[in-house]
């Protein structure tokens, strides 16, 4: 079944670094890149970066928050968003490395699979990495 209210990825591939830092909320340490602060402008996506923000504390994100990749797969209308801190030789990613995921009953955001890191205190496109 396709879901009909999903959204079209924005083009970001003209993002490969950043003039500027964003912050989403004066609660978070979190800053975002120009590229990731229009993804989740464009797609009504704030909720993704609240999610991201709202898990610094958990210790295995401080551990790892040197580098982690997030990611979100969205598919008919559900979504799973997760970190690792990093991913398998194949691109894969397995539970070993898994630092936090989290099920989204219901999404707009566009289907597949999207991917951005984190490093330090800045998430970033994987463009502007």
């Amino acid at each position: 079944m396709e879901n009909k209210t999903s959204k079209k990825m924005p083009d970001l591939s003209g993002f490969t670094g950043t003039t500027a830092y964003h912050k989403l909320s004066f609660f978070s340490k979190l800053k975002f890149t120009d590229g990731m602060a229009y993804l989740l402008n464009q797609v009504g996506a704030y909720w993704l970066g609240d999610i991201v923000a709202s898990v610094q504390h958990k210790a295995k994100v401080q551990e790892n928050s040197g580098f982690l990749v997030w990611r979100i797969v969205v598919k008919d209308g559900k979504a799973v968003v997760d970190a690792h801190w990093d991913s398998e030789e194949d691109g894969s990613y397995s539970q070993d490395k898994l630092v936090y995921s989290q099920k989204i009953n219901y999404t707009d955001f566009p289907d597949g699979t999207f991917e951005f890191y984190q490093q330090g205190d800045v998430v970033l496109l994987k463009g502007e990495h």
